[in-house]
Parts: structure tokens; sequence; C-alpha cells
């Protein structure tokens, strides 16, 4: 049962590292250029917009590109065992990135497609995304609470994957649905592209606690 079980983590790990580096690649190819940002569709559709706007889009794109292609790592309990220090370094540069892309996310939030519950749902995203980071620093930096900083990292990185879920829901708008336009579908997308990451973590983690409980008073089998 255990290894079939570590099997099904090793799965679940490569499939999401699988999405990660190819959203994080999207982003990057795409939006990685400020003179190329004007032409991709997403940005044409939207109109004339403020000239801050495709600066802070760009900003945007590059730091959450980076950090989800990069965070899946942080997850792998051999790496930070072995590697420390790679872990930490890797640590800051997720951390630098989830703050730059949270900030500017906030900024985006307003001229979100949706209407106004797209706009709130986008930016709560962004407070989420801050907070949990911010709880995720504190735990570790000032309290040296390894365990608390890991649930904290996992609610971050959870919320950070909404640049994954956010694409699949719109391509099953466009694909079931035939709702091509983001402002006919983003009054949703921009809720269920995290609440149920958020969701499905929690779970997880509550999972993950009762074993432990049980580990610990001898009724789990350890097979």
């Amino acid at each position: 049962m255990r290894v079939r079980g570590s099997a099904g983590r090793s799965w679940s790990l490569g499939i999401l590292a699988f999405l990660a580096l190819a959203v994080g690649a999207y982003a990057l190819l795409l939006y990685g250029s400020l003179d190329g940002i004007k032409e991709q569709g997403f940005v044409t559709e939207k109109g004339s917009m403020p000239d801050l706007w495709y600066s802070v889009l760009w900003g945007h794109a590059v730091s959450a590109g980076i950090a989800i292609a990069i965070g899946w790592f942080q997850f792998i309990k051999r790496f930070r065992h072995r590697s420390p220090k790679a872990h930490r370094t890797i640590g800051y540069i997720y951390a630098a990135m989830i703050g730059i892309g949270g900030i500017t996310g906030l900024y985006l939030a307003f001229y979100a497609n949706g209407g106004l519950i797209a706009k709130v749902g986008f930016g709560t995203l962004s407070i989420l995304w801050l907070y949990s980071l911010y709880r995720a620093l504190k735990s570790i930096i000032v309290h040296r609470n390894k365990a608390e900083h890991g649930r904290w990292m996992a609610r971050n990185y959870a919320l950070t994957c909404a640049a994954i879920t956010l694409r699949l829901f719109t391509a099953l708008a466009a694909g079931i649905w035939k709702i091509t336009d983001t402002n006919e579908s983003f009054f949703v997308i921009a809720w269920i592209c995290w609440v149920p990451n958020l969701l499905f973590i929690e779970m997880l983690m509550s999972r993950k606690k009762r074993i432990g409980m049980t580990h610990e008073n001898g009724i789990y089998p350890k097979i």
C-alpha cells in the first residue's frame, strides 16, 4: 500500500510539474516581451489601455510564470532534505516573484473582463496570494516553524496554480459551452480558478494531519 501511495504521489507531482512548466513557458513566451504583449489576442480584444497597464501585465506574466515554473520543486521532500541551500534559494526567488505577481495582480484585477464579480474574484485571489506568502515567510523566519511554513506554502502554491485552472476552465467554456468571450465567462472563472484549489489543499492537509495523529496513537497500520 505504501508503494502504491508513493507511486500515486509521484504521478500527481509529475502531472503538476508538466502543467506548471507548460503554463510558465506559455506566460514567458507570449507575454515575456513588452513589445510582443500588444500583439496578443487577449490584449488586442481589450482595446486601448493605459500605458501602465501593459507594463504591469508584463511584470505580472513574467513573475507569475517564473513562480509557477519553479514552485513545484519545493514539494519534493528528497530535494528539500538533500539540497537545503538550493531549496532556500528557490524559495527566495519564488517569494520575490509572488510579491511582484500579487501586487501587479491587484492592479490588473481592476481591469479584468467579466464585470465587478470578476474584478472582486481576481482581487481576492491576489490578496490571499500575498497574505499566504506573508504567513509562510513569518512562520519560517520569525517562528522557525517548518511544518507551519510548509502548510502556508502549500496554500500559496495552490493559489499560484490558479494560472493552470484558469486556462483549463477557459478552454472548457469555449469547447463545451462555446463561450469564447471572457466578459461572459470570467465572472465565474475568476472564482472557480482558485477556490477549488484552496479547498482541495485544505482537505489534503486535513487528511494528512488525521493520518499523522493516528500513526502517533498506534492505530493506523504502518504498511
